[in-house]
């Protein structure tokens, strides 16, 4: 019964007065913990801000700069801090259960850099407004902002419920369009820095029972291919990476043969990022060598 109306109120979302028409979103509470970012001294984060400028047009060749991973499962989103933090970057990990994330921080500190963890719900516009303020205060102006979130609800055409859709559109394209265009505002007074959007093979191939990733996806690559040709003349490099593979979990056990070691995507992020400009790639799409193309979500 309640399982009954909780989906009913989910459809019903229009309330009429008159000739005007309310409308409103019915969706659980988005649960998200704050990170580590609030558990530093105060002394300490004046000195951060002390001596980190917001914007370097050039900095300096030993200063990598700041990372700004959007979503960080164990796998990908894991060996990406680890190889950024290898290479010099700070570190800062958005995620909406940011606390599970302390301990990987701790790990990257042992590096040598500076690395937190920020709560955020990146669907929502305000609350990725306020994240990136804090990120700027803290570390600077991010020289790095990789969108990795991906939500996907299989199911047929015939039984998919449009709030099932919604939720899958809004974590897979909106939040993208959402973060990607904060990082270019604070990017562009710099004019350098990368943007990059992680797609799927449900990027460009929209197959039966995977609706509701498609669609999400394929509003992902159209968002990476208008900020490219708009940014990319300011200095800004936007790219759309298509991994078309499974990729390995240590957290999950798998009899898949053919999966993507993460830390090997994660040296092609940075290889992208390192491009010089007079040639930037795009797009580029990621697979192992023995996987059959475009077969994967």
């Amino acid at each position: 019964m309640i399982t009954t109306i909780w989906r009913q109120l989910k459809v019903w979302r229009r309330f009429h007065i008159g000739p005007v028409t309310m409308l409103f979103g019915f969706r659980r509470r988005t649960s998200v913990t704050p990170g580590t970012w609030k558990l530093s001294r105060q002394r300490e984060l004046s000195e951060t801000r002390a001596t980190r400028p917001h914007c370097e047009k050039t900095p300096p060749q030993d200063e990598r700069g700041t990372a700004v991973i959007v979503g960080v499962g164990t796998g990908f989103g894991y060996s990406l801090a680890r190889k950024l933090a290898s290479d010099g970057f700070d570190i800062a990990l958005l995620s909406r259960n940011a606390d599970r994330l302390s301990l990987l921080c701790e790990e990257l500190r042992q590096q040598g850099v500076e690395a937190h963890s920020y709560g955020l719900d990146a669907t929502h516009e305000t609350d990725v407004k306020e994240i990136f303020k804090k990120v700027v205060e803290r570390h600077g102006t991010p020289s790095m902002v990789v969108y990795s979130l991906q939500e996907f609800t299989p199911g047929d055409v015939l039984d998919i419920s449009a709030p099932a859709f919604e939720s899958s559109w809004r974590h897979n394209c909106l939040g993208a369009f959402l973060v990607s265009q904060e990082a270019a505002r604070a990017m562009a007074p710099c004019g350098r820095g990368s943007i990059f959007l992680i797609g799927s093979t449900s990027s460009i191939i929209g197959r039966a029972g995977h609706l509701n990733l498609a669609v999400g996806k394929f509003g992902q690559r159209a968002l990476a291919q208008v900020f490219c040709r708009e940014l990319w003349p300011i200095g800004l490099h936007v790219a759309h990476v298509l991994i078309d593979a499974d990729i390995r979990r240590p957290d999950i056990m798998s009899t898949e043969a053919v999966q993507s070691d993460p830390d090997d995507i994660a040296v092609s992020i940075l290889a992208l990022h390192n491009q010089p400009r007079s040639a930037w790639s795009s797009e580029i799409d990621l697979r192992p060598s023995n996987e059959k193309f475009w077969e994967h979500c």
